[in-house]
């Protein structure tokens, strides 16, 4: 059996796909919460920037609480916090124990990235780093792609609250698949002192630039995007948007492999030109065929970045390290969904619709796409 295909990474990739089956039910937060309240598509947008924000701060500071319950327990009580965000949704409109509940998503959405992160990398080769991050992200945003399809159209069929208990349902099978996970003893550094120093180093600073900047095109699915529920409905919203974890999920697996043959650079160039043109065209002329298209492209750029993002801190970062680059880089990819989901919003309010907004980030994803040359002659770099 290949390397890159362990116990580890099968049990992980199967749990993902189910976690994130559930979770996608975040493609519809919004225009549900404003359906079953009163409540602002701004107000609503601020749950979801509650769950980015807390995942940024405990990215770093997770390390602590990393070291105190061990890789195992964390993976596994970081899976629960999915499942439980999503029941408190179904459980309670009120706004203050909704909001608490995001802020312990987000301390569980890092104990779980980065646990399991690190732990996929650990178990495969070196020449292999693309090909099993592929084969994780691969699964992860099929289980999204799966769950934007069945839950938008139960949603509108049946009404969210059973899209909402449906999304409980796929999360609570992912818990119980992670329970499988092999119990490891790994030496790690725990010393938070280090993730900030790396931030210092010039190829942790470009991986997370471009981390931070395909995480917009994630915000702006999550944002902007949902407006096209208010005039459509759900089944066309989720119609649109299927596309983009479609292909995430494809892209992740021929994209890793891809990354390891072409490069990393020419890799995140390739992603960042194709979404700029697709949101140019959904800015420019608004359908179901350029949105399908624009949603398509930002898959693709969502599917290439972090896996050669991924695969960039196994090549550079040594074993007992790793999970702390993944804090000095991937709290920028939270960052960048946080300020997207605020900007969308915010520019389609000052605008009058989306498509302003798709033109003002397709520009910033063609800058992007220019910049990501840069890492051509870094790709080598230790840190």
């Amino acid at each position: 059996m290949p390397k890159y295909l362990s116990r580890d990474l099968k049990i992980l990739s199967v749990a993902f796909f189910f976690i994130f089956t559930g979770s996608s039910f975040q493609q519809f937060l919004i225009p549900y919460l404003q359906g079953a309240t009163s409540w602002s598509a701004m107000k609503c947008s601020v749950i979801l920037m509650v769950v980015y924000s807390t995942f940024l701060f405990w990215r770093v500071f997770v390390n602590y609480t990393i070291k105190l319950l061990g890789d195992y327990l964390s993976i596994f009580l970081g899976s629960l916090t999915y499942s439980g965000f999503m029941f408190s949704l179904y459980l309670t409109k009120q706004y203050p124990l909704i909001i608490l509940s995001a802020i312990v998503w987000g301390w569980g959405a890092a104990a779980l990235w980065i646990t399991s992160s690190t732990q996929v990398l650990d178990a495969v080769k070196t020449s292999k780093y693309g090909m099993a991050s592929g084969i994780f992200y691969c699964a992860t945003h099929l289980g999204f792609a799966v769950g934007v399809f069945m839950l938008g159209n139960i949603g509108e069929r049946f009404g969210g609250d059973w899209s909402v208990l449906t999304a409980v349902f796929a999360i609570v099978i992912g818990n119980i698949v992670i329970l499988f996970i092999p119990r490891k003893r790994v030496e790690r550094e725990f010393d938070i002192r280090i993730a900030f120093t790396m931030m210092l180093a010039s190829k942790i600073k470009i991986v997370s630039f471009f981390l931070f900047a395909s995480s917009l095109s994630f915000g702006l699915m999550l944002g902007a995007f949902t407006g096209i529920a208010k005039e459509h409905g759900l089944a066309y919203l989720a119609s649109a948007a299927v596309s983009a974890p479609i292909a995430r999920a494809v892209l992740s697996l021929v994209g890793g492999a891809v990354s390891d043959k072409l490069g990393r650079g020419k890799t995140l160039f390739l992603s960042f030109a194709i979404s700029s043109v697709g949101l140019l065209f959904a800015g420019m002329w608004s359908n179901i065929f350029t949105l399908g298209f624009s949603a398509l492209s930002l898959g693709l750029q969502g599917g290439l970045v972090p896996v050669a993002a991924m695969a960039i801190i196994g090549d550079s970062v040594p074993s007992e390290r790793r999970h702390l680059a993944f804090s000095a880089t991937f709290v920028w990819r939270d960052l960048g969904v946080v300020v997207s989901l605020f900007l969308g919003q915010y520019l389609s309010a000052l605008m009058g619709s989306f498509k302003g907004t798709f033109i003002i980030f397709a520009c910033v994803f063609l800058i992007c796409a220019f910049l990501s040359l840069i890492l051509i002659k870094r790709e080598k770099d230790s840190v």
